[in-house]
């Protein structure tokens, strides 16, 4: 080989080498390359992975044959692949198997499926196809979705139901009031089978709606000030009937983002029970069921519209009937019923159109009338009702005179207010009462404080029992043939801290007016008995009964119990009654005197021949006494006619079995007419003075009231020392 060759051999050779070290160079950067390449892959998986895994779909990529190649952890969660599940080592065949269990529902519809779980959970699957045949699943938990779509359409459902079958009706207009909906309760309202046919009708009858049109002007008012309707109260028209109906209508607007009206919506109540209702209500409210007349709230919301006028003037009228409860009693509620009617007509005819006639309450009324001119006709127009209320009214053939007392009070020249005025009135009423009935007063300021004074003896009188500051006197009752006395009749004094002794006429009346005579009453029964009980045997002793106290439940156990208490007999006790006690109630004074008299007391018929049916009392009740008023006797010695009727009296009192006693006699003429007609007991100022328990039990221990009486009263008074150890004694 030559040079040449050797030298080309060697550089052959060498080119050899260095393309093979260049090939190697070449790998190694290609194998560089790849270890790159992979390395950028396997975090590009990584960070794929931690994306696929932190999202809140599921996902599943399937391969050829459904080999899965990827999941996600919410879709093996969602899913509840098992933790052996390994990606690539799975198909989709065995995630179905995995699902088919007891606890679980699956239904299919084309590339989707529906997953419902025992506890609820509903898992949603949908199949989509990538390129190059793979497919992917995405899975989702709707659960929320699912429930909330539920709560939509049971809202929706219950909405559509409450629309539909409300009482009230519904309805949605168009601000311009074109109807968009109306419920059946309102299509049926207005008379029409359908929905269409209301629309159709609105249409066509415009704003025809209200029976009073301005009505339509109140309703566009509110809503164009305030935006809605609250309880609107209008008379409208049924659309296709044109029944009037009254209805209460709320209303709204329905408005846009922008606050923009899109709708008026609201509801219509049928309102015409409680309309009617209320003006029945109303109207029993102004007036009296029973009369007709003004109801006392009517009549206090008049008085009060004229007290509170700055010009206002008035007179007020108080009526009182004077013998009403005895009517009422005697005749019965129908019989009063009648009364009261009659009555109301009356003052509603005296007073005139113009005035106000009120009852306000049992037999009260009271009469209004407002300006000036019946102020300064207050007298005038007094005297007309006490006239027209003395006229007699035919009550079930019965011929009745009530009466009636009147008490007048002028606004605002005896008032600043109606309160004011209505008890000026009815002071002036109670000093007409207390002054004969009858009557009318105008209310002055002296009556005020009389009144004032009275009730302040009315608060003394109740501490006067327990205070002891009561007595009683006890006046004679002689036999008339000996003068020897019989006994006495014990009567009620109060020892006034200030005034001294007063006289029962001083604070019965008072007492009555207080209700405390059942109590005042009880009080003087014991009292007489313990007294009695000490004097001699023979003497008896007469205590008076009111009316008030007969009626009280407890009057025959009070009197059996002061007779056990005391050791009284029986018979030496007579209680002494008024034709007032009896009116009440025959039938409950019978029963009651009966229960007395089978005690052993005695019942006296007390000022006989002042009443006007006192001859039926005679007939009707077991009296033991009866007792002339004083008023016959005081005109024996000048009037023949008083002998007439006090003979009768004796004689007709004899032929029943009955004794007589005589009040009032304060002469010897008296006495010895009395003994003529054959009068058994006498009693009055000649045969003594009431005279306290002390006196009369001094003057027993004197010789001179062991067999009669002095002619002369007060001969039987003793040192105040004396007759405090003689009671002291007893």
């Amino acid at each position: 080989m030559d040079g040449t060759e050797v030298t080309h051999h060697r550089l052959a050779v060498n080119q050899g080498r260095d393309d093979a070290r260049r090939s190697d160079q070449a790998m190694g950067r290609l194998a560089a390359e790849l270890d790159e390449t992979k390395s950028h892959l396997s975090q590009t998986r990584a960070q794929l992975r931690i994306t696929l895994n932190s999202i809140r779909h599921g996902i599943m990529v399937l391969g050829h044959g459904g080999t899965v190649h990827l999941c996600n952890a919410r879709a093996a969660e969602l899913l509840q692949l098992p933790p052996r599940f390994t990606e690539g080592a799975f198909t989709i065949g065995d995630v179905t198997a995995i699902l088919t269990t007891p606890d679980v529902m699956v239904s299919d519809s084309g590339d989707s499926a529906t997953i419902h779980r025992d506890g609820g959970q509903v898992i949603s699957i949908k199949l989509d196809s990538l390129d190059g045949g793979s497919k992917v699943l995405l899975v989702e938990d709707i659960t929320l979705d699912r429930r909330r779509e539920e709560s939509l359409y049971l809202a929706e459902s219950e909405s559509r139901g409450l629309f539909e079958n409300a009482v009230c009706g519904i309805y949605r207009d168009m601000p311009d009031g074109t109807p968009v909906r109306a419920n059946r309760a309102l299509v049926n309202f207005n008379g029409y089978d359908t929905e269409a046919e209301y629309r159709a009708a609105v249409n066509l009858n415009g704003g025809n709606w209200y029976v009073d049109p301005e009505r339509t002007g109140v309703f566009q008012q509110l809503m164009a000030t305030k935006g809605e309707v609250r309880d609107l109260i209008s008379e409208v028209y049924s659309h296709r009937t044109r029944k009037k109906y009254w209805i209460t209508e709320n209303a709204w607007y329905v408005r846009d983002h922008a606050g923009n009206p899109v709708y008026v919506e609201g509801t219509i109540q049928d309102a015409t029970e409680r309309v009617l209702g209320l003006a029945e209500i109303e109207r029993h409210a102004n007036t009296d069921p029973l009369t007709g007349a003004a109801s006392r709230f009517h009549f206090m919301n008049t008085l009060n519209a004229i007290t509170r006028n700055i010009n206002g003037a008035c007179v007020l009228f108080t009526v009182d009937l004077d013998q009403f409860k005895e009517v009422n009693d005697m005749l019965g509620h129908g019989a009063g019923d009648a009364v009261l009617k009659t009555v109301a007509a009356r003052l509603k005819s005296t007073a005139g159109a113009s005035a106000t006639v009120a009852r306000l309450g049992g037999d009260e009324f009271a009469v209004l009338m407002s300006g000036t001119s019946a102020t300064m006709q207050a007298d005038i127009i007094s005297a007309g009702i006490v006239r027209a209320m003395r006229q007699p009214i035919d009550v079930e053939g019965h011929n009745t005179v009530i009466g009636a007392s009147v008490g007048v009070a002028l606004f605002p020249a005896h008032a600043a207010n109606s309160e004011e005025l209505l008890n000026h009135a009815d002071v002036a009423l109670y000093h007409a009462k207390t002054n004969g009935k009858s009557k009318a007063c105008i209310f002055d300021h002296a009556m005020k404080r009389r009144l004032q004074q009275r009730r302040a003896l009315e608060e003394e009188l109740r501490e006067a029992i327990p205070a002891d500051t009561l007595e009683l006197f006890y006046q004679p009752i002689v036999e008339t043939p000996t003068a020897k006395l019989h006994g006495f009749e014990a009567l009620m004094r109060w020892n006034h801290p200030r005034r001294g002794f007063l006289p029962p006429s001083e604070f019965i009346g008072v007492a009555e007016d207080a209700g405390l005579m059942t109590e005042l009453g009880n009080w003087a029964i014991r009292r007489a008995c313990h007294q009695a009980a000490a004097m001699p045997a023979h003497i008896t002793v007469a205590v008076n009964v009111s009316p008030s106290q007969f009626r009280s439940a407890g009057i025959v156990d009070q009197v059996k119990s002061a007779l056990r208490d005391t050791g009284l007999e029986a018979s030496r006790l007579t209680l002494e009654l008024t034709e007032n006690v009896l009116m009440s109630s025959e039938t409950v004074a019978a029963r009651v005197m009966e229960r007395l008299i089978d005690l052993g007391v005695k019942m006296a018929l007390d000022d006989f021949g002042t009443g006007y049916s006192s001859l039926s009392y005679l007939q009707r009740f077991a009296f033991a006494k009866v007792k002339i008023d004083r008023s016959f006797v005081a005109g024996l010695e000048t009037k023949p006619a008083n002998v007439a009727i006090i003979r009768a009296i004796i004689r007709l009192a004899g032929d029943l079995g009955m004794d007589v006693v005589a009040e009032g006699v304060e002469t010897e003429t008296q006495a010895e007419l009395l003994r003529a007609e054959g009068c058994g007991f006498l009693q009055g100022f000649l045969f003594g003075k009431p005279m306290t328990y002390v006196d009369v039990a001094a003057g027993m221990a004197m010789e001179s009231l062991r067999g009669h009486l002095p002619a002369k009263p007060g001969q039987v008074s003793m040192a105040s020392e004396q007759k405090r150890a003689v009671h002291n004694g007893l």
